[in-house]
């Protein structure tokens, strides 16, 4: 696939979907591979560049003030504080940024709220009244009428003193989700939780085994169109460098927590995928 083949395919998903695409959109829409785009143009945020498209979207740091009245302004048009998928389906933006800044996609009322009540920002809260009564009334029907749960966003949770019991099993977060009640807190964990979600993700697993790569599958590189990868499941997405495993024997690392920075791989983030799945 030349560089220029690599462009225009660029420019035609952004134009479908009125949007930069990210790589797995690029894969899905016109079989451009994530290798392709760093080997023949050098990274998604160059494709971009190079294609004359505007900086948003994957490969670029949005500054906050364009995060956050983008999200204002999907909340106004939907007359609602948008959940992950609505966002999805009509903001500027990934879900990446908003949970790099904000730890958790029920934070971000927050801090619009913060934003818009700074003394630079005054202008804002007549231009965003609608949105700032939205987060208001929201806050007040969270925190009155309805007792905190764990595993409710912002639910204020009393840890034990003593810290954690040494002859007792430690489970992740309440997920609330049928095939999976708590959040992974080891490899095991990913490994069961990507087996729940691999065919919503667009997998069918062929193999798992105990040597490295530890999972070989088929994936749906474009409609009717699949092909062999090799995935490896970590924890955290930099246990790959502790293991010292070789880059060019591996495809994707799946993983429930994505923190390494410069990873050369694709990663799947099982943990953003759950949270986009259940809509928090």
């Amino acid at each position: 696939m030349t560089k220029e083949t690599i462009l225009k395919a660029v420019r035609v998903c952004a134009g479908k979907l009125g949007r930069n695409p990210n790589l797995r959109e690029l894969r899905l829409m016109a079989g451009v591979q994530e290798k392709a785009v760093y080997r023949r143009v050098g990274g998604l945020r160059k494709a971009f560049e190079l294609a004359g498209l505007p900086a948003i979207g994957p490969g670029f740091k949005p500054a906050e003030r364009a995060l956050l009245l983008d999200w204002a302004r999907v909340a106004h048009k939907l007359k609602k504080l948008p959940t992950v998928l609505e966002y999805q389906r009509v903001g500027r933006y990934s879900i990446k940024p908003f949970h790099t800044r904000y730890g958790h996609w029920s934070r971000v009322a927050e801090a619009f709220r913060r934003f818009a009540g700074a003394a630079q920002n005054r202008g804002l809260r007549r231009q965003w009244r609608d949105v700032l009564e939205m987060i208001a009334s929201t806050a007040t029907a969270s925190g009155h009428g309805k007792k905190a749960r764990a595993g409710d966003p912002g639910a204020t949770m009393h840890f034990r003193a003593g810290g954690v019991m040494p002859d007792r099993p430690v489970y992740g977060r309440p997920l609330g989700w049928p095939e999976l009640a708590h959040a992974p807190v080891n490899e095991l964990g990913v490994v069961y939780a990507f087996g729940a979600m691999a065919r919503r993700l667009g997998f069918i697993v062929y193999r798992i085994q105990p040597g490295f790569p530890d999972c070989e599958a088929l994936r749906e590189v474009a409609p009717g169109q699949w092909q062999w990868v090799r995935i490896e499941f970590e924890f955290e997405s930099r246990n790959f460098l502790k293991h010292r495993h070789r880059h060019d024997r591996c495809d994707i690392i799946v993983c429930w927590k994505h923190n390494w920075k410069d990873c050369p791989l694709e990663v799947v983030e099982l943990g953003k995928e759950f949270e986009g799945l259940l809509g928090n």
